[in-house]
């Protein structure tokens, strides 16, 4: 991977999200993106140059009303992935010791099929989960790492971060149509909206997220 790529994924994950009570002390939002959360939309922060050299990501925002132990759970509900996010195949807990899992995810549609191995590590003290692609294992991309983290409300909302960088191998980004590149680092940054879509709806009444 060269040091162009690697400062693009530095810059993602290197986004500073600092604990406060509200959703504006946060994450430096704008009015008009603090209006979007309040009524149930997602904030995406793409990579400028998003799809360049095959790297992907940025960060996503979503308030979620319930709190920050529900989505929590939620979040390590791994059978449910198939459900929550879109174009997801298959998600599976290989292992697991302590706060660290080994799961293997397959993501697809009809023109491209990838198959990797992460290693997540969940810190409840922060509430943060983050993961990094196990390069020993059978990967079809070449990189993937990021996070989750919960801001929990006074109100009893919990504001979802999720900071992510993907660098997909250039065989497989000529298969993309160019016009579907920004959709697709869209979709990927919409991750916290599917999540509050799942917990406010057919996820709320999922015993696995309740008593997890």
């Amino acid at each position: 991977m060269n040091a162009a790529i690697k400062t693009s994924i530095a810059l993602v994950l290197g986004i500073a999200v600092a604990a406060a009570s509200g959703p504006a002390g946060a994450v430096d939002f704008t009015e008009k993106q603090l209006a979007k959360l309040k009524a149930g939309k997602s904030v995406k922060k793409p990579l400028v140059d998003a799809g360049s050299n095959g790297v992907y990501g940025g960060s996503g925002f979503a308030l979620i009303d319930a709190p920050p132990e529900v989505v929590w759970n939620a979040i390590l509900d791994w059978g449910s992935y198939k459900k929550v996010f879109p174009k997801t195949r298959d998600v599976r807990q290989v292992s697991r010791k302590g706060g660290r899992s080994l799961v293997r995810m397959e993501l697809g549609t009809k023109l491209i099929n990838v198959a990797y191995f992460v290693e997540v590590t969940a810190n409840k003290s922060k509430w943060q989960i983050s993961y990094k692609l196990v390069g020993s294992k059978p990967h079809d991309i070449d990189e993937v790492q990021g996070y989750w983290r919960l801001f929990p409300q006074k109100n009893g909302q919990t504001l979802v971060a999720y900071v992510t960088a993907v660098k997909v191998p250039m065989g497989l980004v000529n298969l993309i149509p160019e016009n579907l590149e920004k959709k697709i680092n869209r979709n990927l940054l919409a991750s916290p909206q599917y999540l509050r879509e799942w917990i406010h709806g057919p996820g709320a009444t999922n015993d696995r997220i309740a008593s997890r």
